[in-house]
């Protein structure tokens, strides 16, 4: 078992080196410039040389900050990413699926204590961002995985519906419910337009401007951890199984809204949560229902 899960980090942790190549690559055609092309064919070493010069920095503890809670803060982010990613390909959980769903609540701890204990203004607001954000779109998604439990009859463990097959009365229904798990994966991933605990604009860098080193190097990782975990989660909910070219393919998506959209600003961003997504969702949920049974 420890062999299993030594094989689920060192791939993680080596596709966020190339998930950060992609975007920079993505972006700069994009906006039609020359994307990384510096270390290595096509950029390809780039990624390394980057994480190896944030490992020789000095780690740097803020004045007057809380050094435990520092310090812990960025391990949790990343062991609850890695046991999110464990418990999705190496256990057999009857209830996987709201287990799941279980530790992406608690990540947002790690960036609430990363805010708190820095004893800096700006990373305060932006772990209060974080959980305003988790509190407006993790509702969202529970109503939206309810949605899809109703349609496959099946609550244990991941319950998969493909929504490319044969179309139903329901399936048609479950359609703007992908939707909506689509930009709340955005939301819970804090991707444009609904970076705002990271908004560099109003808040240089959000909860982790204090963090240094290996710290940042952490919360990078998690956070793209996170985001490839979203990604894997739209295939498996809605796309019937998980197929490596199809979450390339939706992370791909991830960085074209982000070189497309702008960032909303605090207000409309919960309004979009709790005014528009929330009772969309509750709609499509008394449909499946009334439809299904």
């Amino acid at each position: 078992m420890n062999l299993n899960i030594i094989m689920t980090v060192l791939p993680l942790l080596v596709s966020v080196a190339f998930l950060t190549l992609s975007e920079r690559a993505v972006m700069g055609s994009l906006q039609r410039r020359m994307g990384p092309a510096v270390s290595g064919a096509f950029g390809i070493l780039q990624p390394f040389w980057d994480g190896f010069k944030l490992a020789v920095k000095e780690p740097i503890l803020p004045a007057n900050a809380a050094a435990g809670i520092f310090y812990a803060a960025p391990l949790i982010c990343i062991c609850i990413c890695v046991a999110s990613w464990c418990t999705l390909l190496l256990t057999d959980l009857s209830i996987g699926g709201l287990f799941l769903l279980l530790l992406s609540s608690l990540a947002v701890y790690g960036v609430l204590l990363a805010g708190y204990s820095c004893n800096s203004k700006y990373a305060f607001l932006g772990c209060l961002r974080s959980v305003s954000l988790m509190i407006s779109y993790e509702l969202v998604i529970s109503v939206v995985i309810l949605c899809v439990i109703l349609e496959t009859r099946d609550g244990n463990g991941f319950p998969c519906l493909n929504l490319t097959e044969t179309a139903s009365q329901t399936k048609i229904i479950l359609i703007p419910a992908g939707l909506l798990f689509y930009i709340c994966s955005l939301a819970e991933s804090k991707r444009v337009p609904f970076d705002l605990p990271e908004a560099e604009a109003e808040l240089v860098a959000g909860y982790n401007v204090e963090y240094s080193s290996l710290g940042f190097a952490v919360f990078f990782v998690a956070e793209y951890g996170n985001t490839l975990l979203m990604a894997a989660l739209i295939n498996i909910y809605f796309l019937g199984k998980l197929n490596s070219a199809l979450i390339a393919a939706i992370f791909v998506s991830f960085i074209w809204v982000r070189g497309t959209l702008p960032r909303y600003r605090y207000d409309m961003f919960m309004q979009i949560g709790w005014k528009s997504l929330l009772p969309v969702a509750l709609a499509l949920y008394l449909a499946q229902a009334s439809l299904g049974y």
